[in-house]
């Protein structure tokens, strides 16, 4: 069983089509990236997920149950939407402390809360004074409260500085390599994502994109050879006869497709033309997130799982 399966789910507010049929999962021990542009439908997929929103149709569940059904919430899903429920004239401490009484777990865990993300120094502060990074690690600390398995953070990078991304990047990595939690991490900062991540959930206009391993989402994206030279139009016809495809991609600097970067510094050293660039160029989760949610582009007819996803 998942961890978190989402089937067939679709949600409309007014005549506004928020999600559309959308149907993925995410296992035990690893950490999967929620993608998608703003308004693709992120949001309303976790708030149906977390119980906030009553979905049209289709399931969201997690361990097998909706999330209304759980007993002790906390101890199995710990979730952050958004980093700003907080009152401000309470300390960090007191914060957590309150809901640990809410809901019926040790006071101590609040204190050993704000240690796990960094906070312990500022417990007695009061959450006025915080800045984002802060109340994104408080909010965190609010997640963990139960030591549940399942995480489901939303932005969580939002406002950290680069040290508090890297942390925050080793942290989730420790959750799901060390203690087996499934993680689902819904972010814009793709760079960071495919630093992190195991697989990717992609959804655009409501609608499921792709569902895969980053490593398959990649694999196969050679874009081919860009050399760059003062002299590169003169590589062309050679190039051209070696059965290699080369467009122009800016002043003196040609894109070859059906290449090595061998073959093109050959064709270089063999007609006297001396190289600024000559790489390798390979699609990154970014370049494929955009070619995959263009706005051009016309929805799927279908969700399409990769190799090494899930269906």
């Amino acid at each position: 069983m998942a961890a978190i399966e989402i089937r067939n789910l679709s949600k409309s507010f007014g005549a506004v089509r928020a999600v559309e049929d959308v149907s993925f999962a995410v296992e035990a021990g690893g950490v999967t990236g929620f993608l998608g542009p703003n308004g693709a439908g992120k949001t309303t997929t976790l708030r149906c997920l977390l119980g906030l929103v009553r979905p049209d149709s289709g399931e969201a569940l997690v361990g097998g149950r909706r999330y209304a059904d759980l007993a002790a919430p906390l101890s199995e899903v710990g979730a952050v939407l958004e980093a700003t429920s907080f009152h401000p004239g309470r300390t960090a401490r007191d914060h957590l402390r309150v809901l640990c009484t809410a809901a019926g777990l040790p006071a101590a865990r609040a204190g050993e809360a704000l240690d796990q993300v960094g906070l312990a120094d500022v417990a007695g502060k009061r959450v006025a004074g915080f800045s984002l990074g802060m109340r994104q690690r408080l909010a965190l600390a609010t997640a963990l409260l139960g030591r549940p398995k399942i995480l489901i953070l939303d932005e969580p990078a939002n406002g950290l500085d680069p040290a508090g991304i890297q942390w925050l990047r080793g942290f989730l990595r420790h959750l799901a390599d060390d203690q087996g939690c499934a993680v689902l991490v819904s972010s814009h900062v793709l760079s960071e994502v495919e630093q992190t991540v195991d697989e990717v959930v992609i959804i655009a206009r409501g609608r499921m994109i792709r569902q895969g391993a980053v490593s398959a989402l990649t694999t196969g994206g050679d874009r081919g050879v860009r050399v760059a030279a003062a002299q590169a139009e003169r590589l062309r016809p050679r190039l051209e006869a070696a059965g290699a495809t080369v467009e122009t991609a800016g002043p003196g600097v040609l894109l070859v497709r059906g290449a090595a970067p061998e073959t093109v510094g050959q064709a270089a050293l063999d007609e006297g033309v001396v190289l600024s660039e000559l790489v390798r160029e390979r699609s990154d989760l970014e370049q494929v997130f955009l070619e995959l949610t263009g706005e051009s582009a016309a929805p799927p007819a279908a969700a399409e799982t990769i190799p090494g996803g899930t269906p």
